[in-house]
């Protein structure tokens, strides 16, 4: 999803994460005056649900989307998936906004034979990546997981759904490249 946080309204607290996402105190849009969930003084927790992935069968018109949080929360240009040669998923993407950043996500498995059906949750498990660039023209996949490198308490996280949820902190905090955009 890209674009969420303009119909948002008010901050949940000073130190809340909102203004970093481009949520205002006074909204782009006034969704939150017809639909109160909009409105983060009567719903903090509601704009969590906003800038995830959501992966939509085309070729199942009763399927239910499905929000593949494993793949972070981010405002989202698009997103390209690719197969390695051990036949994982990647899933490349990059942010709608400005110095913000670029993330690979690696599924655990290998995709199985049997088509889409048997490999329907092949983007649940696996690990989220963050790129840093470096002065001498190389780069590395920083990864997003929580307890590993400074991605832990004393940064502010406490469980590895807190690194998926504020993915932007967490890349800063490993020290990513935001890209000028």
């Amino acid at each position: 999803e890209e674009n969420w946080q303009y119909y948002f309204q008010g901050n949940r607290s000073p130190e809340s994460h909102e203004p970093r996402w481009g949520i205002r105190e006074e909204a782009w849009v006034r969704w939150h005056e017809f639909e109160p969930r909009f409105d983060l003084r009567q719903h903090p927790q509601e704009v969590n649900r906003f800038g995830w992935v959501v992966e939509i069968d085309p070729m199942d018109p009763k399927s239910i989307p499905i929000k593949r949080t494993a793949l972070g929360r981010a405002s989202r240009e698009g997103a390209t998936v690719v197969q390695c040669r051990d036949k994982r998923d990647v899933v490349y993407m990059g942010e709608d906004a400005a110095f913000q950043y670029i993330y690979k996500f690696v599924s655990r498995d290998p995709v199985r034979e049997g088509g889409y059906r048997t490999n329907r949750h092949a983007l649940d498990h696996g690990t989220l990546f963050v790129a840093r660039f470096d002065a001498d023209g190389t780069g590395r996949w920083l990864p997003l997981v929580f307890g590993q490198g400074p991605l832990n308490a004393s940064a502010g996280f406490a469980s590895q759904a807190e690194v998926l949820i504020e993915s932007r902190l967490a890349s800063e905090v490993l020290g990513a490249t935001p890209m000028d955009r």
